[in-house]
């Protein structure tokens, strides 16, 4: 076997480096610092005595050619990687030995659907882990689920954006600006967009990739707020506060809980938003068709879940 000038952190730290374009977006997905991620990337390029990235003050990390011709042997070495431990599956399991898999759920899903259904699926399914990766349905996601880092991945997606490859569509949801009732005293809705402007604005993290994308959004639509009363990268606090009246934003029907639909309601519609499900190729079995049953039921089988159209050629056969 040949003396290899790197190790595998290397080249998962490369792989997540070029998958977001951002030191410190990598570092919060690998949970490391950036340092590390600089340090990795460093030691990795003087091993291999060429540069990888071209590194601008003030602008993202940009792959040179020999950082192109790396990350495409790099993928042939993932494929022939897999095929080697695909090898292990053809052993019989002993009943002792779990199945894990790796899934991604957008945040609000996880909390609202999947995570208070999780202690049954355990129960049923002792051999089988599940390790989630919950993120908001922003950025690089689909990118990440092309390249096959998740063996499942269930997320939300702006209907304006096509149908990534490898992404089947499994529903529609209602998307726009919500806030409390109040909002709305005395008004036809949906609103003007010039009293939406007025109203008091609840954002993503400040400075944040999330935060950019909602404000594109909001100006295709002739959204431009004027008042941001707050910043959270939390769904959750962000639901709260809508539920206060202390502020209206962005959302998903589909991540706005139950309890508030009463008196948190749709002031002004925006682009929807689909329900997106993958599965990575050659993640088969029966422990794999179990997890996908659980994890697209958990959404399509729950009443709560406020589909307002369900495609169900596209569902998998497994839960219809």
């Amino acid at each position: 076997m040949p003396s290899l000038p790197f190790t595998l952190r290397q080249l998962e730290v490369f792989a997540a480096l070029c998958a977001t374009s951002s030191f410190r977006q990598c570092a919060e997905e690998m949970g490391i610092s950036q340092a590390s991620v600089s340090n990795q990337i460093r030691t990795l390029e003087e091993q291999l005595g060429v540069e990888l990235f071209d590194r601008k003050p003030g602008q993202r990390p940009g792959l040179r050619p020999e950082g192109v011709a790396f990350l495409e042997d790099l993928r042939e070495f993932e494929r022939a990687a897999a095929a080697l431990a695909a090898h292990r599956r053809q052993v019989p399991t002993l009943p002792a030995q779990k199945r894990r898999f790796r899934l991604l759920v957008g945040q609000g899903m996880f909390d609202g659907y999947i995570r208070r259904k999780l202690d049954a699926f355990y129960d049923l399914y002792p051999h089988i882990d599940l390790e989630f990766e919950t993120k908001w349905p922003f950025g690089e996601l689909i990118r990440q689920i092309a390249q096959g880092r998740y063996d499942f991945a269930l997320i939300n997606q702006r209907a304006d954006r096509p149908v990534a490859e490898g992404c089947r569509q499994l529903a529609m949801v209602r998307g726009g600006i919500y806030g409390h009732v109040k909002f709305a005293e005395g008004r036809e809705l949906p609103l003007a967009a010039d009293q939406v402007n007025s109203l008091p604005f609840i954002l993503p993290k400040s400075t944040s990739e999330q935060e950019r994308e909602a404000l594109q959004s909001y100006e295709r639509h002739g959204i431009f707020p004027r008042h941001v009363v707050a910043h959270t990268q939390y769904y959750d606090v962000m639901g709260a506060m809508l539920d206060r009246g202390l502020g209206v934003a962005s959302f998903s029907a589909a991540i706005l809980p139950a309890a508030l639909r009463k008196d948190v309601v749709l002031l002004y519609p925006l682009d929807d938003w689909r329900l997106l499900y993958a599965r990575k190729e050659g993640c088969d079995g029966e422990a794999a068709d179990q997890v996908e049953r659980f994890l697209v039921g958990s959404l399509l089988q729950d009443p709560d879940y406020p589909a307002i159209a369900v495609d169900w050629n596209a569902v998998p056969a497994s839960v219809t």
